[in-house]
């Protein structure tokens, strides 16, 4: 994903912020044994979120005990010992980096394109492995990507249909933990809409520079922009709040039918504080740092 799904450190509690660093700290654990090294330079704050998500819901606890960081051992940290949701979380950011780094190399420039080709073997031994793991899912992911590469390279107006894709992808990834129907509808639903925020707030980030650029951006299309029209690329960010808005608001009301067992500080500091934090500097152009 793209890195959007973040804490708000001003006013999570001290413990909270341990646990989120434990499951943080866990999942990179866990893709550097299940897939090496350099897996871990696939960590992320969204798979670190869509992890405590499932951990959430799962029965059997956490668990933590105290470790140390393997890139700085005199780090003190947390670690779960029951990695059942790091390790889907694990196989899940494998699958989605390699994806990704296709969708690179078939729409970005020369350099970025020369960067992503040479990163793209590795990538690409991870991701079968992933896919040994868990083939099912590997296949709703490929389908579900290259629909979004269709889209995209239809070059389609549509923001809703432009989002549609990705929306479904992170629908499915959400409901893979769900016990019952009822649980599985209501965490489909917050999946797509967590999903279609995603792309979205992507989409208006990237905004100047897919502009400046020529490439793909629906909001571009959708209000004909041009990358010298100031006026009408801050009204784009304006009505793209309203949409940012409603999207969040829906994720937030299915998120409160879900049965959450643990984490719903965390859970919540990061969707009704973090993600509208982060929602604000993007549509002031303030923000395009995504990952540490």
């Amino acid at each position: 994903m793209f890195g959007y799904v973040r804490l708000h450190k001003p006013t999570i509690t001290m413990g909270e912020y341990e646990q989120y660093r434990g499951v943080y700290c866990t999942l990179c654990r866990r893709l550097g044994k299940r897939y090496g090294l350099g897996a871990r330079m696939t960590l992320s704050y969204d798979m670190t979120f869509l992890a405590l998500l499932h951990a959430a819901l799962e029965a059997d606890e956490p668990d933590f005990c105290a470790g140390r960081c393997s890139f700085n051992p005199t780090k003190k940290c947390l670690r779960c010992q029951n990695t059942v949701a790091t390790d889907l979380a694990a196989d899940l950011g494998t699958m989605l980096a390699y994806y990704k780094l296709k969708d690179t190399l078939a729409d970005e420039k020369f350099l970025k394109k020369l960067g992503a080709a040479c990163v793209y073997p590795i990538l690409a031994a991870y991701r079968r492995r992933a896919a040994k793991r868990r083939p099912d899912i590997d296949r709703e992911i490929a389908a579900m990507m290259t629909a979004q590469a269709q889209a995209e390279a239809a070059r389609t107006s549509s923001i809703d249909r432009a989002a549609e894709p990705f929306a479904k992808m992170l629908s499915y990834m959400a409901a893979l933990v769900a016990q019952d129907d009822t649980q599985r509808v209501v965490l489909e639903r917050f999946g797509y809409c967590l999903g279609r925020w995603v792309y979205l707030i992507d989409a208006v980030d990237d905004l100047a520079d897919d502009l400046a650029g020529g490439q793909y951006n629906p909001y571009a299309l959708a209000k004909n922009l041009r990358a010298d029209d100031a006026d009408g690329i801050k009204s784009c960010r304006e009505y793209a709040a309203l949409t940012l808005n409603a999207c969040l608001a829906e994720c937030i009301a299915a998120y409160n039918l879900l049965d959450v067992r643990r984490f719903d500080g965390i859970l919540r500091n990061i969707l009704e504080e973090g993600m509208p934090a982060i929602q604000k500097r993007v549509i002031l152009g303030e923000e395009k740092s995504h990952e540490p």
